[in-house]
């Protein structure tokens, strides 16, 4: 079911939000009118906007960024009336404000285990003086079994160099090289990278998995053009689960709507109501890298 929402924007910039929107590739703007929420004659237009997923709101922050000056005037309406602007909420934030005000949340998505207590602890009842004492316990939690961190995924803007600082810093090896084949297909890099060459016809690694001892980390190469900041260098983080513990969790991704990024037999990854990208796999495996 689509996610709607408001987009209220100055008129000057009403082009450039459509083509932030759109950026997303599962989102667009229904309805463009002008806004008379504020008084007629404000120089405001409000964009209806649906989406399959919040990815939406990444596209409008990072273009909220290029933007660069305070602009308190760009604002998200939810269905309550409430305007929220871009500066007062990160996107963390704004997703999980959107997601609780949809009308259809409380209805349509399955509410798995709300009907179980949240107090797990024992009760007794019938307890005291001649009495046959009887202990009733709370329904059990199902167990969530994590194994151990699989891997820390880092993006980074030049993989040649930071492959040499952490083998160099932390002592750590290179396991594998993955580059990306038709399709979007990781397939492995044999051998050494000539990487000049490798930089001239554009045959970079993708992801670079380093390790030392338990600490195993996933470079995920990002384009010598793009800006770093410390909020975007972290890709996703990696757990190993049992085969039970995967199968739940990936049902309950599914059933409440996260933002499913891939997925294979044995490891998928999701993103979280507040952005953070996890990547699960089933023990034994060393993870999809993604």
């Amino acid at each position: 079911m689509a996610y709607r929402f408001l987009l209220e924007v100055p008129e000057s910039l009403a082009a450039e939000a459509n083509v932030a929107v759109g950026a997303a590739g599962d989102a667009e703007v229904l309805v463009a009118r002008n806004s008379h929420g504020l008084g007629f004659d404000d120089a405001y237009m409000d964009l209806t906007i649906a989406a399959q997923t919040l990815r939406v709101i990444d596209t409008l922050y990072d273009w909220f960024d290029v933007l660069g000056a305070s602009r308190p005037d760009l604002r998200i309406v939810l269905h309550s009336g409430e305007r929220v602007t871009l500066e007062e909420a990160d996107r963390a934030q704004m997703i999980a404000r959107i997601r609780h005000d949809q009308p259809w949340v409380d209805h349509s998505i399955p509410r798995i285990g709300d009907h179980i207590g949240e107090d797990y602890r024992p009760v007794e009842t019938g307890v005291g003086t001649g009495g046959g004492g009887l202990a009733v316990a709370a329904p059990a939690r199902p167990a969530i079994t994590l194994h151990e961190v699989n891997h820390i995924a880092l993006r980074v803007a030049r993989m040649d160099i930071a492959e040499r600082f952490y083998t160099s810093f932390f002592g750590m090896e290179v396991e594998q090289r993955l580059r990306q084949a038709a399709r979007g297909r990781l397939t492995p890099i044999a051998g050494e990278v000539d990487w000049p060459t490798a930089e001239q016809t554009g045959n970079e690694p993708q992801i670079t998995f380093l390790a030392n001892g338990p600490l195993r980390l996933a470079l995920h190469n990002a384009g010598r053009g793009a800006r770093m900041e410390m909020t975007s260098q972290l890709d996703h983080i990696s757990l190993t689960v049992d085969a039970t513990t995967f199968a739940r969790l990936k049902a309950e991704v599914l059933l409440r709507g996260y933002l499913l990024l891939a997925s294979t037999e044995t490891s998928f990854a999701f993103r979280d109501p507040f952005s953070v990208s996890w990547e699960l796999s089933v023990h034994g495996t060393m993870g999809a890298g993604f």
